[in-house]
C-alpha cells in the first residue's frame, strides 16, 4: 500500500440524501457509471467496496467525483469520514481501475433532433455534474425526450424544476414540437 497523499473533499448537495466526493484524481474516463445497488457493482472494485460499507444506496462516479446516495438515518458526520477513508484506501493500493465502464443503451435514432437534444444536454452537464449529478438521453419519440436523472439529481427536490424549468426551456429553443421531458428510472 502507497503513502501517497490522497485529497478528498465532502460537498452537501441539494439532494439531502447525496454527498459529492470529489477525488484530486480523474475516476472515471468517458461516460459516467451509475450503480443502484450492489448487484449492479459488481465487477467495480472501488463500488463494491463503498456498497460493503453498508448504508449506501446507489453510487454515481463521473470524471473526478462520486456522490454516494444514503439508504439510512445515520447521519452524514461520520458515514462520509468512512466513505472518504474507503475511498482513500482503495486508491492508496495502487489499483488503477475503480469502476467497469458503464453499460448504456442506444438510442436507435441518430436524427438532427436526437443530435439538438444531444447537445442541449451536454451544454447543461457541466452546471448539474457540480452538484454531484448528471442528466443522460434515454430517447425520444413522439415529442417527448426522456432522460435519466443520476447521482444526486436522482430523488432530489429540485430535479423537477431543473427537469422542467431548465432542461425543457432549453430543448423547446431547439425543437419548437416538444410535448415534454420526462425523467425514466
Amino acid at each position: 500500500m502507497s503513502e501517497e497523499t490522497v485529497y478528498i473533499t465532502a460537498n452537501p448537495t441539494p439532494n439531502p440524501e447525496c454527498m459529492k466526493f470529489i477525488v484530486d484524481r480523474q475516476l472515471v474516463d468517458g461516460d459516467p457509471v451509475s450503480y443502484q445497488g450492489a448487484q449492479e457493482a459488481v465487477g467495480s472494485p472501488l463500488a463494491e467496496a463503498l456498497f460493503g460499507l453498508g448504508g449506501v444506496a446507489s453510487l454515481f462516479a463521473y470524471q473526478n467525483f462520486i456522490t454516494v446516495t444514503k439508504n439510512g438515518e445515520q447521519s452524514w458526520q461520520q458515514f462520509a469520514r468512512d466513505i472518504g477513508k474507503t475511498i482513500r484506501g482503495f486508491i492508496q493500493t495502487g489499483e488503477t481501475v475503480y469502476f467497469k465502464a458503464a453499460e448504456t443503451a442506444g438510442d436507435g435514432e441518430h436524427s438532427d433532433d436526437v443530435q439538438k437534444i444531444r447537445a442541449v444536454l451536454d451544454e447543461i452537464q457541466p452546471y448539474v455534474a457540480a452538484d454531484g449529478g448528471a442528466i443522460s438521453f434515454a430517447g425520444y419519440r413522439d415529442g417527448v425526450v426522456q432522460v435519466f436523472m443520476q447521482g444526486s439529481c436522482s430523488g432530489c427536490p429540485s430535479s423537477t424544476i431543473t427537469l422542467k424549468a431548465g432542461i425543457e426551456e432549453k430543448l423547446r429553443a431547439v425543437l419548437p414540437d416538444l410535448k415534454e421531458v420526462v425523467a425514466i428510472s
